[in-house]
């Protein structure tokens, strides 16, 4: 499995694996699926009307197939965004696939990342144009994750020991697990450890907050 370092906006460096191929092509297949529940809707409504009034049908035949197009592509692309940007960058075959989308800076992807990378993977990359170019780029991009600075990782597979030292390796994914103030107090007290008078009956008590036993 191929690994990228990445330097994050407070200058820490990680470490991810890149998701191959294989486990990007299951998730496809699953959000294909789950977004053909959506199609195969509006497949019976057209088959309803025309079954029902075939001279209806035939007379508007032309806003049936229109509005149809819109919807289907509706359902295409929204799903996508939707589901990133409410599922921390997964949707649900990424999160069975154990994969996410992050900036290629670590941060978690914001509405106009989605936006732009789903464009190009509904619109250009859908035709075959992703596969090829995962294939041939280094950190496995298809080109919607070129324009919108996006890569795809595997998450963890194994749950590590939490340490208080650990913490201080965190970047902005660590937002996931702790609410904003207890980020901001965590990246404080790394900051200032080394001026503090009682530094060591303040990290006692932040261990026991944040690990307890």
């Amino acid at each position: 499995m191929k690994k990228i370092k990445i330097t994050t906006p407070e200058n820490i460096e990680v470490e991810y694996n890149l998701a191959d191929i294989g486990s990007r092509t299951a998730a496809m297949v699953i959000d294909y699926l789950i977004q053909a529940i959506g199609f195969f809707f509006v497949f019976i409504v057209n088959l309803i009307v025309f079954v029902a009034d075939p001279d209806y049908w035939i007379k508007n035949y032309g806003w049936f197939v229109g509005i149809s197009l819109i919807v289907i592509t509706l359902i295409s692309y929204g799903y996508y965004m939707f589901t990133e940007l409410k599922m921390n960058g997964m949707t649900i075959g990424k999160k069975k696939m154990n994969i996410r989308v992050i900036r290629t800076n670590g941060q978690p992807i914001s509405l106009s990342h989605s936006a732009l990378r789903n464009f190009f993977k509904v619109f250009i990359d859908s035709m075959g144009v992703g596969v090829i170019m995962i294939f041939f780029s280094k950190h496995c991009k298809r080109l919607g994750d070129m324009v919108a600075s996006t890569i795809v990782v595997a998450e963890e597979s194994n749950t590590k020991p939490i340490t208080l030292e650990g913490l201080e390796k965190a970047n902005d994914n660590l937002s996931y697990y702790l609410s904003k103030e207890e980020y901001e107090l965590v990246k404080e007290y790394f900051e200032r450890k080394g001026t503090l008078i009682n530094g060591e009956a303040l990290r006692q008590e932040l261990k026991q907050y944040f690990i307890p036993s």
